[in-house]
């Protein structure tokens, strides 16, 4: 079976969801390699070189909302060559549209949690037994028929094995935040919070590794593969406080030398909970502002004021903890003036870094239902983008032209990293030219540029 992650088109990041799939397998002896062409510098002519080599029996092709016109044109591709394996797909934009398997004209999906639901499926191919149409986390097209059964759900996370991240190109990711040798790993799954843009197929489920299992994890990404910046990708990492302190004490006792970072809400966070993560290495943390306008903030769904942010924010200076703030430009019925605001607020809060993006409608979320009934979306928008006919796939309100909520995105991003008080932020990690000139073309490219593909 050979994974192949999604391209990332402007940063390298690690994608790490299939690597508990890869484990799985592996545990039950079928033998699987992962492609990572983001990292590996390799473009879709190389992996089909690898695949006509390799000859798999299977290839699980994952897909990340803005990777997905990449998707699209490395299973088309495969489509044509010699070698006839079965393709699946999974990842996160499946999830939002399992139809997309349909759109895709192959066979499988998959959908929630789903590393019992591969091997299943796995086991069943390569052994050439009937595939059950009834398999949790299933998405069936056969014969014109499209079957998406519920979504798959491991309700205790410590069954899983370790995460095969010694298959990851170690050393060849990117953040913003370090140019350290950095990893991503989760602690925990789900959010119980309920923020109208956000997409939720097993999400509602709050899980979380043990504290011996996260330590564990750690103990083997810093001592054995010499990691020495890890982005823990839980969507709320501070949402039980005991849990949180319990675990940085671990990692202090446990003497783990790394740094790390996170994301979390502005009410989770205070001098305590952050005085355990400074001390066990954190340095930066990601906070979803939303919007600098308090009563948009509100009416997604995302209730934190505007007195919580700033609180949460001088908290962090105080620490001594770098933070990140993003922005969604584009909420439903949001003004010209409101997104103003959004770039007001930024120099109010004072954040490390700040990210704007435009409101992305997930083909599951309310503002794609609602924006669709409203003649704002069309509603093969993400077709549209898959095939290339569009360069993203973005929501943009009627109370603003796309024009000017494009020009509002720049100048966000513009007016922010372009002060003298940004810069000098960022001196210390200039010191790395590499890193340095590899940060603004990436900068350059988001603020720019289009998704673009080869």
């Amino acid at each position: 079976c050979l994974f192949i992650n999604p391209m990332d088109m402007l940063a390298s990041v690690p994608y790490i969801k299939s690597l508990a799939m890869i484990s799985v397998l592996r545990e039950a002896n079928i033998r699987v390699e992962l492609i990572d062409p983001s990292a590996q510098g390799i473009k879709i002519k190389d992996i089909l070189q690898a695949i006509q080599k390799k000859s798999p029996k299977i290839i699980c092709v994952s897909a990340v909302p803005s990777t997905l016109p990449f998707a699209y044109q490395l299973i088309q591709e495969i489509k044509k060559l010699k070698v006839q394996p079965i393709i699946i797909i999974e990842g996160y934009h499946v999830n939002a549209d399992p139809t997309i398997v349909k759109e895709l004209d192959i066979e499988y999906g998959l959908v929630g949690d789903t590393e019992y639901t591969v091997l299943e499926l796995c086991q069943n191919i390569l052994r050439d037994q009937p595939v059950s149409e009834s398999i949790d986390g299933l998405i069936l097209y056969k014969n014109g028929k499209l079957i998406v059964n519920r979504p798959a759900l491991v309700k205790d996370l410590n069954l899983l094995p370790v995460p095969a991240f010694e298959l990851m190109s170690i050393g060849n990711y990117y953040s913003a935040s370090t140019d350290k040798r950095i990893m991503y790993m989760f602690t925990s799954r789900g959010c119980p919070y309920e923020c109208n843009f956000c997409t939720n197929p097993t999400q509602r489920f709050y899980r979380y590794l043990s504290l011996d299992n996260t330590i564990h994890q750690l103990k083997y990404l810093v001592n054995d593969l010499k990691i020495e910046w890890v982005e823990f990708m839980d969507l709320t990492f501070t949402t039980h406080k005991k849990r949180t302190i319990e675990l940085c004490e671990a990692i202090y006792a446990n003497n783990i030398k790394f740094q790390w970072g996170c994301e979390t809400r502005a009410d989770l966070v205070d001098d305590e909970i952050l005085s355990a993560m400074k001390k066990a290495g954190c340095e930066k943390i990601t906070f979803g502002v939303e919007s600098g306008n308090e009563n948009v903030r509100f009416r997604t769904g995302k209730k934190i004021s505007d007195e919580q942010f700033i609180n949460a924010f001088n908290l962090c200076k105080k620490h001594k903890i770098r933070t990140m703030a993003n922005f969604i430009l584009g909420h439903p019925n949001e003004t010209e003036e409101e997104m103003k605001d959004s770039i007001k607020f930024a120099k109010v809060i004072d954040p490390f870094n700040v990210v704007y993006v435009r409101m992305t409608p997930l083909p599951d979320v309310d503002i794609y239902t609602d924006g669709v009934k409203a003649g704002e979306i069309d509603s093969d928008i993400w077709v549209q983008y898959m095939k290339g006919e569009i360069s993203h796939p973005a929501y943009y309100p009627k109370t603003i032209s796309p024009k000017k909520m494009e020009y509002l995105f720049k100048k966000g991003l513009l007016s922010y990293y372009f002060s003298f008080r940004t810069i000098g932020k960022y001196l210390f990690l200039f010191k790395n030219v590499r890193f340095m000139m590899k940060s603004i073309g990436i900068f350059l490219g988001y603020t720019f540029g289009g998704p673009k593909f080869k």
